[in-house]
């Protein structure tokens, strides 16, 4: 029972002690700390509350007042409209109302600019987190890379351990010449060399993993490891993909948006020509201290006041007015169109460099594994005959340090090939369901 105790109690530090992190799990810390995110996240909200502020001009203006002075000298009585000499107090209170009728459907045009100005942000907010995300994918990889490798350079250094014992005990016994140790403990030394270096880019990319999610470095935390993707054949059809993507991407529907902006831009322009049509109202009421026979309330009621008034505006030259600004405006819509086709063009060649690594990946990567079965075969002949004293140390090196290069470029040809089947997949469906 003493025993189950302490394991209890020691299971949150043995919890905390070690994190494991999913690539998915980097993603969410991505979304919730990378500035560069939280940028576009800003530009979005941004957008939102500029639609709500367009929105808010369909509203009529109705303002309340109220005002009190006191005038010494000659004044005018309000009550009376006579000339006065005296000191006199005089308040007065108000309301108006004034409401926009017809202005050329001006305001329901900006509405709609600001409308889809708002859907463009969203979409180029997951835009930016898609642009992050790959970069996060690529340090992730990187980490898993740089450690397999430094985990090989560490059998090597093991291997290498074993053949100095092994030459050591053989000097011992006078079976082995006191060179062959030193060239054995120099490859010896070259390994640990290989390691240090593979350590120091393991920790590298740990690192830069760690600032690209915004977090501070943590030894404790643990990658998990990726494990292969099944996608369909036609995924290394680069018109399909293509065609796919540019259904999906928010970065084309950003520029598209984006450009749909200038046509209600140029159409709320345009409204300046239109005559327009203004409603008025306004009520008020006056209290003055010269009228001693009425109270402040009672001459508040006598006094009361209104009016109701429509108002019709007319541009003359109003076209002179809007002309270069609906001529600014559609070059900047030729400007938007521009932005689109580059964006189009740019996921096209994106689509094109995708497949063509995925297939030169995958190429690279069974060539690698074939190199790395062939020398690994060899070396266990040329270990074995070193053992038995039929090879020299020169040629266990070299087949040693053949085998250990192809190792390297096994284990980098995989992640590399794992990297790039995920980003071809994040191409064909716009989104990463399924790749984390």
């Amino acid at each position: 029972m003493k025993r189950l105790l302490l394991l209890f109690c020691l299971f949150p530090w043995f919890a905390q002690a070690q994190k494991t992190l999913s690539l998915a799990d980097c993603v969410e810390l991505l979304s919730r700390n990378n500035l560069t995110y939280r940028a576009g996240n800003l530009q979005a909200e941004a957008a939102q509350a500029n639609l709500r502020q367009t929105k808010s001009l369909i509203f009529p203006q109705i303002y309340v007042g109220a005002n009190h002075s006191l005038n010494l000298g000659r004044s005018i009585d309000q009550y009376t409209n006579a000339y006065i000499d005296e000191l006199y107090n005089y308040s007065s209170i108000g309301a108006n109302f004034q409401m926009n009728i017809f202005q050329g459907f001006k305001i329901q045009n900006q509405i709609r600019q600001s409308q889809v100005l708002k859907e463009s942000a969203d979409e180029n907010r997951k835009a930016v987190l898609n642009a992050q995300t790959i970069l996060l994918l690529q340090g992730y990889v990187n980490v898993l890379a740089t450690k397999s490798l430094y985990e090989s350079y560490v059998q090597q250094v093991e291997s290498s351990k074993q053949q100095v014992d092994r030459v050591e005990k053989q000097l011992n016994a006078g079976v082995a010449a006191q060179s062959t140790l030193y060239e054995i403990k120099a490859t010896l030394a070259n390994d640990k060399f290989d390691m240090v270096t593979a350590l120091n880019n393991y920790k590298t990319a740990r690192l830069a993993l760690f600032q690209r999610m915004n977090l501070e470095p943590d030894d404790s935390v643990i990658f998990e490891p990726l494990s292969p993707i099944e996608w369909p054949a036609d995924s290394k059809d680069i018109q399909a993909v293509y065609e796919d993507a540019l259904k999906q991407f928010p970065e084309i529907k950003s520029a598209e948006l984006s450009r749909k902006s200038y046509y209600y831009l140029v159409k709320s322009i345009k409204a300046n020509n239109y005559p327009s049509l203004v409603l008025g109202a306004n009520i008020g009421a006056f209290y003055a201290s010269t009228n001693t026979n009425l109270d402040y309330f009672k001459q508040l009621n006598a006094t009361r006041n209104g009016s109701l008034s429509l108002g019709l505006n007319i541009p003359i030259m109003g076209r002179w007015v809007t002309r270069p600004r609906v001529e600014l405006a559609k070059v900047q819509e030729r400007q938007a169109q521009n932005q689109t086709d580059i964006a189009k063009q740019m996921l096209r060649q994106s689509v094109e460099l995708a497949v063509l690594d995925v297939n030169s990946t995958a190429d690279r990567y069974g060539a690698a594994q074939g190199q790395v079965e062939s020398l690994t075969a060899s070396f266990t002949v040329v270990e074995s005959k070193l053992n038995a004293g039929t090879a020299n140390i020169f040629e266990y090196a070299l087949s040693k340090a053949n085998l250990g290069k192809s190792q390297a470029n096994a284990i980098q040809a995989k992640y590399e090939y794992m990297m790039k089947q995920r980003l071809l997949q994040f191409y064909r469906q716009g989104n990463w369901a399924g790749i984390y």
